[in-house]
């Protein structure tokens, strides 16, 4: 149970939470637009945001990726990187593309030759659309093993610019998609980056798309049983002014909690040291209905330094792919650039991990004294109860179970608990005079006082009592 989860913690004195340590991988950028490359690539003349669409597909051992580049754009394709700090970038003309990557180790990636869609006389590329084809504009990939229908076992979502509608698409194997259909009802601004998951406590489809109120972007949700009539598009985010926009939210499900990385975009203050440039952050939901922006104004991947041209690869922006966990991380893997969103930069493929359940977690307010989090009552199961949790030299932790009146157990208290060791690990909880297993059907609250730590997640017991 995540302690950034609302439902989970009672009560707090001098805490609050912070993001979660995210590392970028020694690798990055993953890979990179190769329009000048050697050989070139004439279909990646700006990769932009690159609104990746990541997964590991167990059935084939693979991780793949889909990625968005504008197959043509007028002034990205006239003028060569030398000579792109001398001149002016603006409106251009421009087409868009679906492309295709994979790699088995999601360092590694290549970009097949897969002979699918015909540019400039050759199918010798990865792109799988393109918006002459299927009006395509951001869109999100799911792979959907529940669909009995095989041709429908890839599902993407989209807005489709030539109908002016969101539409969906589907594919037996996430190459070959069939055209678009438009959506039957309601209208969705959808500009990017659309997503979708499969929610099993609703049984439906969950669409998460963009919205405009008063010339300010929103994200909105509509639901589907289908995946082709969904209900009107409801705003469910918005950033706090101009300034703080946010210009697309990937969702995913982290065990009970819907995880979403909105993309903030900085557009209101141009004097701002910010202006003009995309930072990705943390929201959560228990209901992907009602979110909350956790440490609003902070980055959970934090831009890179400098400015183009010379700046890091990702200096400018950051568009994430929704996360998942493989081989015991959570991977986060996300379109940076090294400029300014309406100017000249060029994009990459890059990769951020976090430790399991770290997303975010509780650290003292004033570092001078300690900070207390109690939980809401929850119902034990009488086996081992961990503590995510990170000690630094010198912190401590100390813990203890409270009855229905606020009152420590006999052998639960403070006292008794056992000493956790530093550093950065899930640690057992244990009662030098307590027997877990008598605990076994109760609802007990668990309060933790503690100094220099961070507490992330309460494990093993098992779930939230009802009142």
């Amino acid at each position: 149970m995540l302690l950034l989860d609302p439902r989970i913690v009672a009560s707090t004195t001098n805490a609050t939470l912070q993001l979660g340590t995210i590392a970028k991988h020694a690798a990055n950028p993953l890979f990179s637009e190769e329009f000048f490359a050697h050989p070139p690539k004439p279909w990646e003349a700006r990769l932009d945001n690159v609104y990746p669409n990541v997964i590991y597909d167990h059935e084939d051992g693979l991780f793949k990726c889909w990625y968005k580049s504008f197959i043509y754009d007028g002034l990205s394709n006239r003028t060569p990187l030398t000579q792109r700090p001398h001149h002016s970038y603006g409106e251009s003309e421009r087409e868009e593309g679906l492309l295709y990557a994979t790699s088995v180790d999601g360092i590694r990636w290549e970009k097949p030759r897969l002979g699918i869609i015909n540019f400039e006389g050759s199918s010798a590329n990865n792109l799988v659309m393109r918006r002459a084809t299927h009006g395509l504009h951001a869109g999100g990939v799911l792979k959907d093993a529940r669909d009995p229908d095989r041709a429908r076992r890839y599902k993407f979502i989209h807005r489709n610019v030539s109908a002016r509608r969101m539409a969906s698409c589907y594919s037996p194997d996430g190459l070959h998609w069939s055209p678009p259909i438009p959506w039957p009802e309601h209208h969705a601004m959808g500009d990017c980056h659309n997503n979708a998951i499969w929610s099993p406590a609703l049984e439906r489809y969950l669409c998460i798309t963009r919205g405009w109120d008063d010339g300010i972007r929103t994200v909105l949700r509509s639901e589907s049983e289908d995946f082709i009539h969904w209900s009107k598009p409801v705003e469910i985010l918005r950033g706090r002014d101009a300034h703080d926009q946010i210009y697309s939210m990937p969702i995913c499900r982290y065990g009970d909690l819907a995880i979403g990385l909105p993309s903030v975009f900085h557009k209101g203050d141009a004097s701002a040291a910010d202006w003009d440039t995309v930072d990705t952050e943390l929201a959560i939901s228990v209901d992907t209905v009602n979110w909350q922006r956790i440490c609003p104004g902070t980055a959970l991947i934090p831009r890179g330094a400098g400015q183009y041209p010379d700046g890091d690869y990702d200096c400018g922006c950051v568009y994430a792919a929704a996360p998942f966990v493989h081989d015991g991380k959570i991977l986060i893997y996300y379109g940076g650039s090294n400029g300014l969103h309406n100017n000249w930069r060029e994009g990459s493929l890059n990769l951020a991990t976090m430790e399991l359940d770290r997303f975010a977690g509780y650290t003292a307010r004033d570092s001078r004294d300690a900070a207390t989090v109690e939980t809401t009552k929850l119902q034990f199961s009488g086996e081992r109860l961990t503590l995510n949790a990170e000690l630094e030299p010198g912190g401590w932790i100390r813990y203890a179970l409270l009855d229905e009146g606020g009152v420590a157990l006999a052998g639960f208290g403070f006292n008794d608990c056992l000493p956790l060791k530093p550093g950065g690990a899930s640690c057992e909880l244990g009662w030098r005079n307590g027997d877990m297993s008598e605990l076994k059907g109760k609802a007990v609250r668990a309060v933790f006082s503690f100094h220099r730590a961070t507490l992330y997640a309460l494990n093993a017991a098992p779930v939230p009592a009802s009142d």
